[in-house]
């Protein structure tokens, strides 16, 4: 069941249900609500025509609406237009005034409204009155309370008809802010931006999912113990991620078949080839027993070399955290031991650069420095780049009579550069150094399988990292760079 769950068709099933079940309880919500409403404002705008006739006939107001004659004192300041002044009007309160006429068709009644509103929240604006001039006024004054009942507030209503004296009236059980019914169109908007919000987050994280994968296998960022890549994510992509981890397995059981082979025909080999060089001395001929024996020991290496670029491959060892500048010190000490000329160019300190942005919002590179070489770290498999550094610096003293090693890091990556003192080559050249059998236009002369640039090339890609190769001022420069 959840293994189901977990599947992408069922997950998008499940959605477009929920979708559906969402989209429709809040489409019943805003429709309800938004009858709430309109029920609301047709009731204040009966309650105002009712009012405004129970005021021309001199009867009693609607029930849940008060009207109250006003004193001497107030009465003219209300006749005086000085709203402002009255005792139960703050200084923040907000005064909104208007006149309403009577229509064309009006003919029982020739007089005006004047109607002063005191809201503490709102000045009212008027330009939301849609009245239309053949109206009665009753119908104009009901326009009146439905504006009212369309904002939250408590208003004091005086209001004046034809030369009668101003009354006050409180409507508020009607068209107050309390008087409303709650809105829930904004939850029902809440609940669809939330489904969206939830729908976008799956899409994005499947998608981000695939995506992760997509870049882990392109760099090929294999479980550091069993070779296998994490399975996780939706049910399709990990049956994707079994699939590929069960063809690792073949590949990786077929290349040790291929190593065992491999392994037996080297062994098969040794023993002829010894014969092979005993029987050689007994030749008088010295320029063709010393050709004889260059081709016993040139088959005996590219058989070796064949087995060493396998091995390569199968990755057999352990992922472990190494020192990179004791690891190349300690391969430059054997080479000085056999009298190679081989140096390692320590710089003073090796620069960190990490991108920043500054207060102006410009990215900048800054750089630091690490106090100790020692500091470059890398997490590796040490024979492996042991083999890759040996044979950089083999194929440098063997192309270019000497060999210069230097180290350089940032917090990405650590880079072990290689000179050598030969021929430049050609660019075109350069990008096929790292094809098997694949050699450079000098090495005619000289003596090569052309695989230890291959299996350095191998050993490189299986930690992430890349060889290329560029020419400098003195011949060609190997540049292997390896992720911290």
């Amino acid at each position: 069941m959840k293994d189901r769950l977990s599947s992408l068709k069922s997950r998008s099933i499940l959605w477009v249900i929920t979708s559906m079940v969402v989209g429709i309880i809040s489409a019943y919500i805003w429709s309800y609500s938004g009858a709430q409403w309109e029920r609301h404002l047709n009731r204040s705008y009966i309650a105002g025509i009712v009012l405004f006739e129970n005021i021309k006939m001199g009867e009693q107001p609607p029930q849940q609406i008060e009207i109250e004659s006003l004193s001497g004192q107030i009465s003219k300041l209300a006749d005086s237009g000085l709203f402002r002044k009255l005792p139960d009007v703050a200084v923040s309160d907000f005064i909104t005034q208007l006149s309403l006429s009577p229509g064309v068709g009006d003919i029982r009644n020739k007089n005006s409204i004047s109607i002063t509103l005191i809201s503490p929240d709102i000045q009212y604006p008027l330009a939301s009155l849609k009245i239309n001039s053949n109206t009665s006024l009753s119908e104009k004054f009901g326009d009146v309370t439905r504006m009212l009942s369309s904002y939250c507030s408590e208003p004091i209503l005086y209001m004046q008809y034809g030369d009668k004296p101003w009354i006050r009236v409180d409507g508020n059980e009607i068209w107050g802010c309390d008087a409303a019914p709650t809105d829930y169109r904004i939850i029902s908007m809440l609940l669809v931006f939330l489904s969206l919000i939830i729908l976008i987050s799956f899409i994005l994280n499947t998608s981000l999912a695939f995506q992760s994968f997509a870049e882990v296998l392109s760099k090929r960022g294999l479980n550091k113990r069993t070779g296998h890549f994490k399975i996780k994510g939706p049910t399709e992509l990990r049956s994707m991620i079994e699939s590929i981890n069960n063809y690792l397995d073949i590949e990786q059981e077929s290349l040790a078949r291929r190593a065992t082979f491999l392994s037996g025909v080297s062994h098969d080999l040794g023993t002829p080839a010894t014969r092979l060089k005993f029987r050689a001395q007994t030749i008088e001929d010295t320029e063709l027993r010393e050709r004889l024996n260059s081709d016993i020991d040139q088959m005996t290496i590219m058989i070796e070399s064949v087995l060493q670029y396998t091995q390569s491959e199968m990755k057999l060892e352990e992922l472990r955290q190494i020192s990179l500048q004791s690891l190349i010190e300690a391969i430059v000490s054997d080479f000085q031991d056999a009298n190679k000329p081989v140096k390692f160019v320590e710089q003073e300190s090796l620069s960190v650069s990490a991108r920043t942005i500054l207060f102006n919002g410009k990215p900048k590179w800054l750089k630091s420095k690490i106090l100790s070489a020692q500091n470059v770290i890398i997490y590796a498999r040490p024979l492996s780049m042991q083999r890759a550094i040996t044979n950089l610096i083999d194929n440098a003293l063997k192309y270019g009579r000497k060999a210069n090693v230097s180290l350089q890091a940032d917090s990405q990556k650590a880079i072990i550069i290689i000179d050598d003192y030969g021929d430049s080559e050609p660019v075109e050249n350069l990008k096929q150094l790292t094809v098997p059998f694949k050699r450079g236009k000098n090495a005619k002369n000289i003596k090569g399988t052309g695989i230890g640039l291959a299996i350095v090339s191998t050993i490189a890609e299986q930690h992430g990292g890349n060889l290329t190769f560029d020419n400098w001022e003195e011949g060609v420069r190997a540049i292997l760079s390896i992720p911290r």
